[in-house]
């Protein structure tokens, strides 16, 4: 029986039967063959098993520290819950921001689309995330676009 490899949202990898119609929330990423060869390419391409929007929120804080030259810590910025607007997080600082999500993750931020996407840091991670599985690229360190 041939296999693909699936990956969800949350850059968490499987198998599923390459006849059998997928599961929702998972997309087909990488080769499809045999159980085996499928097992030993997610070996040697997962290797952080965090969930990805976990290593996505500490991209995004560390990202959000250096756009708003240290005004903000990362560390505030997973605490906090609340919006970036009440963070104090600047029009500059989102535009900041917003350039590193879309030249180092290949995402597009389209504010004219779902200006919520930018209200916090739970919606963002969200949009990111979800960009990422409709493209078939949600694994790989989020600070390297990968």
């Amino acid at each position: 029986m041939n296999h693909r490899v699936v990956v969800n949202r949350d850059g968490q990898y499987s198998i599923w039967p390459s006849e059998t119609d997928l599961p929702a929330g998972w997309a087909a990423e990488g080769p499809a063959g045999s159980r085996q060869e499928c097992l030993e390419w997610i070996d040697t391409i997962w290797t952080d098993m965090r969930p990805y929007r976990s290593r996505l929120r500490e991209s995004l804080a560390a990202a959000l520290e250096k756009a708003s030259d240290g005004q903000l810590t990362a560390a505030e910025v997973l605490r906090a819950d609340t919006s970036f607007v009440a963070m104090g997080v600047t029009s500059l600082t989102m535009v900041r921001l917003i350039d590193v999500i879309e030249t180092e993750l290949d995402v597009i931020v389209d504010m004219d689309h779902d200006p919520r996407v930018l209200e916090d840091l739970g919606s963002l991670v969200d949009h990111i995330a979800g960009q990422r599985l409709s493209s078939g690229t949600s694994d790989g360190d989020p600070a390297s676009g990968s």
